[in-house]
């Protein structure tokens, strides 16, 4: 039987407390047998849990209906989501994320992050940005030929993009048969 493998820490956190607050810390922590990192991640959890980005709606959302692995589909899910208070940046994200949704979302209500796509594009996701923010003007699709072509290189099958909607003749549009458009 394999052992398990215990996760190393790797975020880091420094604070600036005052003394009480200081030794009502390490005062927890000799108390309770914990390291302070641990008084630390426990308290955390405990008022996370309580915390919601709509607490009078019905479907109230605590951090674990946003958290996800993926630095990328976390951030997806969080700034879609209209409780969410975000900044300038994050709502020019959104908008990029959405103009360009097959290559972030499953379709087009931007509601389910297409995880390999953005797991693939997500590290280069400032450098897209800025090439939709500086060429848009010239050649609006830049950022998404730059994801397209990234895409191919990690072997994934990129999305059709842009996508061209076929103009409607007059028969798909208009039906010729009057008996069809009356309601009963």
């Amino acid at each position: 039987m394999a052992a398990a493998t215990k996760r190393a820490k790797t975020e880091t956190l420094s604070l600036r407390l005052d003394p009480k607050t200081k030794f009502m810390l390490d005062f927890l922590a000799r108390v309770q047998g914990q390291s302070i990192t641990t008084v630390v991640e426990r308290a955390v959890h405990q008022v996370a849990a309580s915390v919601s980005v709509a607490p009078f709606e019905a479907n109230d959302k605590t951090w674990a209906s946003f958290w996800d692995a993926s630095e990328g589909v976390r951030t997806l899910n969080l700034i879609a989501d209209p409780h969410y208070p975000t900044n300038f940046e994050e709502d020019e994200l959104l908008s990029f994320a959405t103009t360009h949704w097959p290559f972030f979302y499953a379709s087009d209500r931007a509601t389910s992050p297409r995880r390999a796509y953005v797991d693939i594009l997500w590290p280069k996701i400032d450098h897209y940005l800025g090439l939709w923010r500086d060429m848009r003007q010239s050649n609006y699709w830049a950022a998404s030929e730059a994801m397209r072509s990234d895409l191919e290189a990690a072997r994934v099958a990129a999305p059709d993009w842009p996508i061209i909607s076929k103009p409607k003749g007059p028969r798909e549009s208009f039906s010729a048969d009057l008996d069809d458009e009356i309601p009963f």
